[in-house]
Protein backbone atom coordinates (compact mmCIF):
# COMPACT_ATOMS: atom_id res chain seq x y z
CA UNK A 1 0.00 0.00 0.00
CA UNK A 2 0.82 3.80 -0.47
CA UNK A 3 2.02 6.04 2.86
CA UNK A 4 2.75 9.15 3.96
CA UNK A 5 6.73 8.64 4.84
CA UNK A 6 7.86 11.72 7.31
CA UNK A 7 11.79 12.06 6.32
CA UNK A 8 12.34 15.06 8.86
CA UNK A 9 14.02 18.02 7.34
CA UNK A 10 10.91 19.37 6.75
CA UNK A 11 10.25 16.68 4.20
CA UNK A 12 8.27 14.39 3.32
CA UNK A 13 7.21 11.32 0.77
CA UNK A 14 4.85 8.85 -0.59
CA UNK A 15 6.26 5.84 -0.04
CA UNK A 16 5.31 1.24 -0.48
CA UNK A 17 4.62 -0.48 3.08
CA UNK A 18 3.60 -3.51 3.43
CA UNK A 19 -0.50 -3.65 4.45
CA UNK A 20 -1.23 -4.19 7.62
CA UNK A 21 -2.17 -7.54 8.81
CA UNK A 22 -5.42 -6.86 11.58
CA UNK A 23 -4.70 -8.99 14.91
CA UNK A 24 -7.85 -11.04 16.67
CA UNK A 25 -8.63 -7.98 18.17
CA UNK A 26 -8.36 -5.15 15.11
CA UNK A 27 -10.09 -4.84 12.01
CA UNK A 28 -8.71 -3.39 8.81
CA UNK A 29 -9.73 0.11 7.65
CA UNK A 30 -9.76 1.64 4.15
CA UNK A 31 -8.43 5.64 4.91
CA UNK A 32 -10.77 8.05 3.45
CA UNK A 33 -9.74 11.30 5.30
CA UNK A 34 -6.64 11.84 7.63
CA UNK A 35 -6.21 14.77 9.74
CA UNK A 36 -2.69 16.10 10.20
CA UNK A 37 -1.81 17.37 14.09
CA UNK A 38 0.56 19.97 14.90
CA UNK A 39 2.16 17.72 17.31
CA UNK A 40 3.69 16.18 13.34
CA UNK A 41 5.97 19.24 13.38
CA UNK A 42 8.57 17.67 15.76
CA UNK A 43 8.72 15.09 13.77
CA UNK A 44 8.47 17.02 10.13
CA UNK A 45 11.32 19.70 12.05
CA UNK A 46 13.63 16.86 13.34
CA UNK A 47 16.69 15.27 11.79
CA UNK A 48 15.83 11.60 11.64
CA UNK A 49 13.21 10.01 9.73
CA UNK A 50 10.37 8.67 11.32
CA UNK A 51 9.80 4.60 11.04
CA UNK A 52 6.54 5.35 9.21
CA UNK A 53 4.16 8.08 10.18
CA UNK A 54 2.36 9.90 13.06
CA UNK A 55 -1.30 10.16 11.76
CA UNK A 56 -4.05 9.42 14.40
CA UNK A 57 -6.99 11.22 13.29
CA UNK A 58 -8.95 9.44 10.70
CA UNK A 59 -12.23 8.03 9.47
CA UNK A 60 -12.70 5.39 6.88
CA UNK A 61 -14.22 2.45 5.70
CA UNK A 62 -14.61 -0.75 6.81
CA UNK A 63 -12.40 -2.93 4.25
CA UNK A 64 -12.40 -6.31 6.68
CA UNK A 65 -14.38 -6.99 9.53
CA UNK A 66 -11.89 -10.06 10.56
CA UNK A 67 -14.81 -11.62 12.16
CA UNK A 68 -15.98 -9.03 14.70
CA UNK A 69 -19.67 -8.98 13.81
CA UNK A 70 -20.74 -5.10 14.97
CA UNK A 71 -18.93 -4.37 11.72
CA UNK A 72 -19.56 -4.91 8.10
CA UNK A 73 -17.68 -4.72 4.92
CA UNK A 74 -17.82 -1.21 3.47
CA UNK A 75 -19.43 0.30 7.16
CA UNK A 76 -18.26 4.16 7.08
CA UNK A 77 -16.26 4.66 10.63
CA UNK A 78 -14.69 7.45 12.48
CA UNK A 79 -11.33 6.09 14.43
CA UNK A 80 -11.45 7.44 18.15
CA UNK A 81 -7.55 9.10 18.97
CA UNK A 82 -7.40 6.31 21.41
CA UNK A 83 -9.44 3.43 22.23
CA UNK A 84 -9.06 0.65 25.47
CA UNK A 85 -9.53 -3.11 26.44
CA UNK A 86 -13.43 -2.31 25.97
CA UNK A 87 -14.03 -4.13 29.62
CA UNK A 88 -12.49 -2.03 32.58
CA UNK A 89 -14.59 0.49 34.55
CA UNK A 90 -12.92 3.32 32.38
CA UNK A 91 -14.16 1.97 28.88
CA UNK A 92 -17.02 1.56 30.47
CA UNK A 93 -17.60 4.92 31.28
CA UNK A 94 -16.24 6.33 27.53
CA UNK A 95 -12.90 7.40 29.17
CA UNK A 96 -10.49 4.69 27.26
CA UNK A 97 -8.12 7.60 27.99
CA UNK A 98 -7.63 6.48 31.17
CA UNK A 99 -7.27 2.75 30.66
CA UNK A 100 -4.01 0.47 31.45
CA UNK A 101 -4.34 -0.77 27.75
CA UNK A 102 -5.10 2.40 25.81
CA UNK A 103 -3.74 2.35 22.32
CA UNK A 104 -3.80 4.35 19.54
CA UNK A 105 -4.19 4.19 15.97
CA UNK A 106 -0.18 3.81 14.24
CA UNK A 107 0.77 5.80 10.91
CA UNK A 108 -2.53 6.80 9.78
CA UNK A 109 -1.69 8.57 6.80
CA UNK A 110 -1.94 5.39 4.87
CA UNK A 111 -4.28 4.04 2.55
CA UNK A 112 -4.67 0.96 5.20
CA UNK A 113 -4.94 0.70 8.48
CA UNK A 114 -5.54 -1.53 11.31
CA UNK A 115 -7.73 -0.58 13.82
CA UNK A 116 -8.85 -1.82 17.45
CA UNK A 117 -12.91 -3.41 16.82
CA UNK A 118 -13.88 -1.68 19.88
CA UNK A 119 -12.41 2.20 18.68
CA UNK A 120 -14.77 3.03 16.11
CA UNK A 121 -17.66 4.52 15.64
CA UNK A 122 -20.25 3.66 12.84
CA UNK A 123 -20.74 7.49 10.76
CA UNK A 124 -24.33 8.36 9.69
CA UNK A 125 -24.90 9.67 6.03
CA UNK A 126 -24.67 13.79 7.87
CA UNK A 127 -21.15 13.04 9.14
CA UNK A 128 -18.84 13.56 6.14
CA UNK A 129 -14.96 12.02 6.47
CA UNK A 130 -13.85 14.96 7.26
CA UNK A 131 -16.03 16.07 10.10
CA UNK A 132 -15.24 12.80 11.15
CA UNK A 133 -12.06 12.83 11.68
CA UNK A 134 -12.64 16.40 13.96
CA UNK A 135 -15.25 14.63 15.80
CA UNK A 136 -13.29 11.22 16.64
CA UNK A 137 -10.09 12.72 17.01
CA UNK A 138 -8.07 15.81 19.57
CA UNK A 139 -9.19 18.50 16.64
CA UNK A 140 -12.60 18.84 17.97
CA UNK A 141 -12.08 16.50 21.18
CA UNK A 142 -9.62 18.60 22.96
CA UNK A 143 -11.65 21.86 22.56
CA UNK A 144 -14.86 20.68 23.01
CA UNK A 145 -13.03 18.80 26.90
CA UNK A 146 -11.88 21.64 27.91
CA UNK A 147 -14.16 24.31 26.55
CA UNK A 148 -16.68 22.00 28.84
CA UNK A 149 -14.84 21.08 31.83
CA UNK A 150 -13.79 24.68 32.47
CA UNK A 151 -17.72 25.22 32.57
CA UNK A 152 -17.69 28.74 30.30
CA UNK A 153 -20.76 29.68 28.76
CA UNK A 154 -22.72 32.73 27.62
CA UNK A 155 -21.26 35.91 28.43
CA UNK A 156 -18.01 34.63 29.48
CA UNK A 157 -14.84 36.83 28.17
CA UNK A 158 -12.23 33.41 27.86
CA UNK A 159 -8.86 33.91 26.52
CA UNK A 160 -7.02 31.26 24.17
CA UNK A 161 -3.25 31.57 24.06
CA UNK A 162 -1.87 29.62 20.88
CA UNK A 163 -3.99 29.31 17.34
CA UNK A 164 -3.28 26.34 15.87
CA UNK A 165 -5.49 23.61 15.10
CA UNK A 166 -6.60 23.10 18.81
CA UNK A 167 -6.88 26.56 19.66
CA UNK A 168 -8.57 27.34 16.99
CA UNK A 169 -10.92 24.62 18.00
CA UNK A 170 -11.30 26.28 21.58
CA UNK A 171 -12.05 29.73 19.85
CA UNK A 172 -14.72 28.22 17.24
CA UNK A 173 -16.47 25.62 20.66
CA UNK A 174 -16.37 28.66 23.03
CA UNK A 175 -17.84 31.11 20.05
CA UNK A 176 -20.61 28.57 19.88
CA UNK A 177 -21.40 28.43 23.24
CA UNK A 178 -22.05 32.07 23.66
CA UNK A 179 -18.72 33.07 24.76
CA UNK A 180 -16.59 36.25 23.66
CA UNK A 181 -13.03 34.43 22.78
CA UNK A 182 -10.07 36.41 23.13
CA UNK A 183 -7.75 34.84 20.59
CA UNK A 184 -3.61 35.41 21.33
CA UNK A 185 -1.43 34.97 18.56
CA UNK A 186 1.95 35.73 17.09
CA UNK A 187 1.66 34.57 13.68
CA UNK A 188 -1.17 37.28 11.43
CA UNK A 189 -2.39 34.24 9.13
CA UNK A 190 -3.75 32.55 12.40
CA UNK A 191 -5.30 35.65 14.16
CA UNK A 192 -7.22 35.62 10.91
CA UNK A 193 -8.15 32.42 10.95
CA UNK A 194 -9.38 32.82 14.69
CA UNK A 195 -11.57 35.97 13.74
CA UNK A 196 -13.27 33.56 10.79
CA UNK A 197 -14.12 30.48 13.62
CA UNK A 198 -15.53 33.38 15.71
CA UNK A 199 -12.72 35.22 17.71
CA UNK A 200 -14.24 38.26 19.53
CA UNK A 201 -10.49 40.05 19.64
CA UNK A 202 -7.16 38.91 18.18
CA UNK A 203 -3.77 40.10 20.19
CA UNK A 204 -0.41 39.95 18.74
CA UNK A 205 1.34 39.34 21.73
CA UNK A 206 5.05 40.73 19.93
CA UNK A 207 2.81 44.04 19.82
CA UNK A 208 1.81 44.61 23.31
CA UNK A 209 4.40 46.30 26.16
CA UNK A 210 2.01 44.40 28.54
CA UNK A 211 -0.15 41.88 27.19
CA UNK A 212 -1.64 41.11 30.78
CA UNK A 213 -2.67 44.61 31.53
CA UNK A 214 -4.43 44.46 27.59
CA UNK A 215 -6.50 41.39 28.88
CA UNK A 216 -7.61 43.23 31.45
CA UNK A 217 -8.67 46.72 29.52
CA UNK A 218 -10.78 44.27 27.11
CA UNK A 219 -12.52 42.89 30.65
CA UNK A 220 -13.40 45.76 32.88
CA UNK A 221 -10.07 45.89 34.53
CA UNK A 222 -11.02 41.62 35.91
CA UNK A 223 -9.34 39.25 33.35
CA UNK A 224 -10.76 37.00 31.20
CA UNK A 225 -13.18 34.55 32.93
CA UNK A 226 -11.04 31.48 31.94
CA UNK A 227 -7.73 30.92 29.66
CA UNK A 228 -6.88 28.07 28.22
CA UNK A 229 -3.18 27.72 27.14
CA UNK A 230 -2.77 25.64 24.23
CA UNK A 231 0.84 26.72 23.34
CA UNK A 232 2.72 24.64 25.62
CA UNK A 233 5.41 27.96 26.43
CA UNK A 234 6.34 29.04 29.88
CA UNK A 235 5.45 32.85 28.90
CA UNK A 236 1.92 32.20 28.00
CA UNK A 237 1.15 30.03 31.09
CA UNK A 238 2.64 32.83 33.44
CA UNK A 239 0.34 35.16 31.70
CA UNK A 240 -2.58 33.00 31.87
CA UNK A 241 -1.73 32.71 35.43
CA UNK A 242 -1.22 36.89 35.88
CA UNK A 243 -4.51 37.65 33.76
CA UNK A 244 -7.51 35.06 34.75
CA UNK A 245 -9.85 36.91 36.57
CA UNK A 246 -9.99 36.01 40.94
CA UNK A 247 -11.88 32.12 41.36
CA UNK A 248 -10.89 31.99 37.39
CA UNK A 249 -10.19 29.39 35.70
CA UNK A 250 -7.04 27.97 33.31
CA UNK A 251 -7.02 24.97 30.75
CA UNK A 252 -3.57 23.84 30.64
CA UNK A 253 -3.74 21.74 27.05
CA UNK A 254 -0.36 22.94 25.41
CA UNK A 255 2.67 20.58 25.62
CA UNK A 256 5.84 21.87 26.32
CA UNK A 257 8.63 22.31 29.23
CA UNK A 258 7.05 24.46 31.82
CA UNK A 259 6.60 25.22 35.84
CA UNK A 260 4.21 26.21 37.81
CA UNK A 261 4.47 28.22 41.43
CA UNK A 262 1.24 26.85 43.40
CA UNK A 263 1.55 30.18 45.30
CA UNK A 264 0.07 32.11 42.30
CA UNK A 265 -3.16 30.06 41.83
CA UNK A 266 -3.89 30.72 45.78
CA UNK A 267 -2.75 34.23 47.04
CA UNK A 268 -5.78 36.89 46.74
CA UNK A 269 -6.73 35.12 43.63
CA UNK A 270 -8.50 31.64 44.46
CA UNK A 271 -7.84 30.37 40.62
CA UNK A 272 -8.41 26.57 39.70
CA UNK A 273 -6.48 25.41 37.03
CA UNK A 274 -6.85 22.01 35.11
CA UNK A 275 -5.10 20.20 32.31
CA UNK A 276 -7.38 18.19 29.26
CA UNK A 277 -5.75 15.74 27.43
CA UNK A 278 -6.61 13.89 24.11
CA UNK A 279 -10.15 12.92 23.72
CA UNK A 280 -12.22 10.62 25.47
CA UNK A 281 -14.39 8.14 23.02
CA UNK A 282 -17.48 8.83 25.54
CA UNK A 283 -17.54 12.48 24.24
CA UNK A 284 -18.67 11.55 20.70
CA UNK A 285 -22.71 11.77 20.85
CA UNK A 286 -22.51 14.80 22.93
CA UNK A 287 -19.98 16.62 20.35
CA UNK A 288 -22.43 14.92 17.18
CA UNK A 289 -25.40 16.00 18.99
CA UNK A 290 -23.67 19.92 18.98
CA UNK A 291 -22.26 19.57 14.88
CA UNK A 292 -26.15 18.97 14.52
CA UNK A 293 -27.61 21.83 16.31
CA UNK A 294 -25.31 24.11 13.68
CA UNK A 295 -21.51 24.02 15.42
CA UNK A 296 -19.74 24.82 11.90
CA UNK A 297 -16.69 22.45 12.46
CA UNK A 298 -15.60 22.28 8.97
CA UNK A 299 -14.95 26.19 9.35
CA UNK A 300 -11.60 24.68 11.06
CA UNK A 301 -10.81 22.68 8.01
CA UNK A 302 -9.03 25.01 5.77
CA UNK A 303 -7.37 22.71 3.43
CA UNK A 304 -8.24 19.41 2.06
CA UNK A 305 -5.95 18.45 -0.26
CA UNK A 306 -4.46 14.79 -1.78
CA UNK A 307 -1.71 12.89 -0.01
CA UNK A 308 0.42 13.46 -3.34
CA UNK A 309 0.47 17.48 -2.25
CA UNK A 310 1.38 16.27 1.37
CA UNK A 311 4.50 18.31 1.44
CA UNK A 312 3.24 21.41 0.02
CA UNK A 313 -0.02 20.78 2.95
CA UNK A 314 2.75 20.47 5.97
CA UNK A 315 4.51 23.68 5.06
CA UNK A 316 2.19 25.81 5.18
CA UNK A 317 0.41 24.35 8.21
CA UNK A 318 4.47 24.64 10.42
CA UNK A 319 4.17 28.35 8.55
CA UNK A 320 0.68 28.76 10.47
CA UNK A 321 -0.87 29.61 7.21
CA UNK A 322 -3.35 26.48 7.69
CA UNK A 323 -6.15 25.80 10.68
CA UNK A 324 -6.86 21.97 10.35
CA UNK A 325 -5.07 20.02 7.20
CA UNK A 326 -7.31 16.93 6.17
CA UNK A 327 -5.40 14.36 3.76
CA UNK A 328 -7.22 12.07 1.11
CA UNK A 329 -6.29 9.79 -1.32
CA UNK A 330 -7.11 10.83 -4.86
Amino acid sequence: MKSLHILGNHRVEIAEFPLPEPKANEVLVKVAASGVCGGEMHAFRGENAMAMNGGHEVSGIVADPNGHPQWDEGDRVGVFTLGGCGKCRWCRMGRDTFCEEVGTPAACHSEYIAVRANAMVKLADDVSAGAAVLLCGDGLGVPYGGTVRAGVGKGDVTCVFGCGPVGLGMVLMQRFMGCWPIAVEPVEARRKLALRVGAWQTIDPAAEENLTARLRELTDGIGPDACFECSGRQDTLDCAMDATKCEGIICQVGHGKQQLDPQKLIIKRNLTIFGNWVSHPGWYPDMLCLYRQGLPIERLITLETSFENAQEAYSRLEQGLEGKVILTWA
